[in-house]
């Protein structure tokens, strides 16, 4: 049986899967709507959630090796 021939979509779409599977790694949040809408309120006032959660993740790191 032949191998499926890829449309150059197919082609960049599973180059771009391949690269991001190599060099990124991803995290997932998820808040309950009920319980956590201080919090979901909180991260939609925030222009960039990525750049919000990193400031204060490099500010953690940062006062760990202080101690």
């Amino acid at each position: 049986m032949a191998a499926k021939k890829l449309t150059p979509y197919e082609k960049k779409l599973e180059y771009n899967n391949a690269y991001n599977r190599e060099n990124y790694r991803s995290f997932s949040i998820r808040y309950d709507k009920a319980s956590e809408a201080k919090i979901i309120r909180w991260l939609e006032k925030k222009p960039g959630v990525k750049a919000y959660i990193t400031d204060l993740i490099e500010a953690d790191m940062k006062k760990s090796r202080k101690k």
